[in-house]
């Protein structure tokens, strides 16, 4: 994790909710053309990624105010007959479980009114190879995540999904010099953009 210097944890708060509205309005003023055809664009350079390739296991999302969408990802996966689950929020609200979805199987509207499978298949466990596909609203180079806030997704990514690569689904408009973080957060191990496929390791080792 980046180091924040002198700054509190107040501090690095605000900065996070300043960059959030921004980044967050930046998605919303996308057209939904747009929207399809750089969800379009990254999808194909996911699918180039050996290791979304050899994954027999994927986590998925529910594309939600613009984000980048997943069900051609879905589709690809499905046909490869990996295993594929969404996050869920938990009947106490505090934390994320995930729910596999089975071919043929259409999503329904959870809490918030995002979408996810209707089953109770719940992922128990992952492995190195398994491939997490992760919205945020805005990245930076290094992989440091900047989510919505609520804390559901770095706490997964410390229990359930810990030790999964992790790869963010994000539109260049959502890349930033440098995301504040604190040691609670969790970054990303690649990105997939409409124009890249940023190795976040490599970056942070050029600095």
């Amino acid at each position: 994790m980046r180091e924040t210097g002198k700054r509190n944890n107040g501090e690095v708060k605000d900065e996070k909710t300043q960059l959030r509205v921004r980044l967050r309005g930046f998605r919303r003023e996308l057209s939904q053309a747009v929207v399809e055809e750089k969800s379009r664009l990254i999808f194909e350079r996911l699918s180039e990624c050996i290791s979304f390739q050899q994954a027999k296991s994927i986590v998925l999302y529910s594309a939600d105010e613009n984000e980048v969408q997943t069900e051609a990802i879905w589709c690809e996966a499905s046909q490869l007959n990996k295993a594929v689950y969404y996050p869920r929020i938990t009947a106490d609200k505090t934390n994320l479980e995930f729910v596999r979805r089975v071919s043929g199987q259409q999503l329904v509207p959870g809490m918030f009114g995002i979408l996810i499978p209707p089953g109770n298949d719940l992922l128990t466990s992952v492995s190195e190879t398994d491939v997490v596909l992760t919205p945020g609203v805005g990245f930076d180079l290094r992989g440091h995540r900047l989510g919505r806030g609520r804390g559901y997704d770095a706490r997964a990514c410390r229990g359930v999904l810990a030790g999964a690569l992790r790869i963010a689904l994000a539109y260049e408009g959502q890349l930033v010099s440098a995301i504040p973080t604190t040691a609670d957060d969790e970054s990303v191990h690649f990105i997939a953009t409409e124009t890249r496929f940023i190795h976040c390791a490599v970056e942070s080792q050029r600095e």
